[in-house]
């Protein structure tokens, strides 16, 4: 039997060059995974696999081979390959290696339907390593994915809070120091934290302090002013504060009506103004 093995690596090696080419074609035609990757890498995978194979056939060494074949799934799941794509090549190889078995044995009187369940258990070995190897590596880069994408998520709410931080001065009195531009996202955002935070604390007044806002237009005045507004129908009172010179006159120009609002010149005036509802006073020494 061992001739029998000797002889079958040495057509398998002698078959190579043809196996190679029908793989290389073969994953091409079937794959777009194979289709995009370097052909070159490609047929080396390829030429390593086919000797790999021979080297098991020849010596009935199965473990190199089964190494190899966990090896070779790991890889594949770490260059982005689909498991449609593994399954592809793997039953490609499997029918190349017994077109060239088939071969053999017409050459070959000696060869039994025992070498034939040797070779057969052989390549499903291989299948089932690599296979298993896909998945396991697969899944752990999913979790890897997720675990990243967590990550991201929870800096991203520590940096939306660190940019609209809520600041209880007193009981009963929250500050909301607006920094940087407003757009539409992070209005909403500063929207739902602050009506969050006025439910949690019970809170009655609010003063929104937006020394820090460089540019104030339409749509920041129009968030502003939803803010406040959606703030009053909880029962907090709102103290607008910090508008500058050069927005005030912003403000004027595009005729937005703060009307409903009470404003502050500095976060120090909101403060007296918003002890002062509260029926205290800010004694000075």
């Amino acid at each position: 039997m061992t001739n029998v093995f000797t002889a079958l690596q040495d057509f398998l090696f002698s078959r190579r060059e043809w196996m190679l080419a029908e793989l290389a074609h073969r994953a091409r035609q079937q794959s777009q995974g194979y289709a995009a990757f370097n052909q070159e890498d490609l047929l080396a995978t390829m030429n390593t696999t086919i000797e790999v194979l021979a080297e098991a056939i020849g010596t009935q060494d199965q473990l190199p081979f089964i190494a190899y074949a966990e090896a070779l799934g790991e890889m594949r799941a770490l260059e982005g390959f689909t498991l449609t794509d593994v399954l592809i090549a793997i039953n490609n190889f499997r029918s190349l290696t017994w077109e060239v078995f088939e071969a053999f044995v017409a050459e070959q009187p000696d060869c039994t339907i025992k070498h034939a369940r040797i070779v057969e258990d052989l390549l499903e070995q291989f299948k089932r390593a690599m296979i298993t190897s896909f998945n396991l590596t697969y899944l752990q880069l999913h979790h890897q994915l997720r675990d990243q994408a967590e990550q991201l998520s929870a800096q991203q709410q520590t940096i939306r809070e660190l940019s609209t931080p809520i600041l209880p001065l007193y009981e009963g009195i929250l500050v909301l120091p607006l920094v940087g531009a407003i757009d539409s996202f992070r209005a909403g955002q500063i929207m739902e934290r602050l009506l969050t935070a006025i439910a949690e604390r019970q809170s009655d007044i609010v003063i929104i302090d937006i020394t820090g806002v460089p540019v104030i237009d339409t749509a920041v005045a129009n968030y502003l002013l939803q803010t406040a507004r959606a703030a009053q129908l909880i029962g907090a009172q709102v103290i607008l504060v910090g508008i500058g010179p050069e927005i005030a006159q912003t403000i004027v120009q595009l005729g937005v009506d703060l009307g409903r609002l009470t404003v502050g010149a500095n976060l120090q005036n909101g403060i007296e103004l918003a002890f002062r509802r509260l029926g205290k006073l800010i004694v000075r020494q």
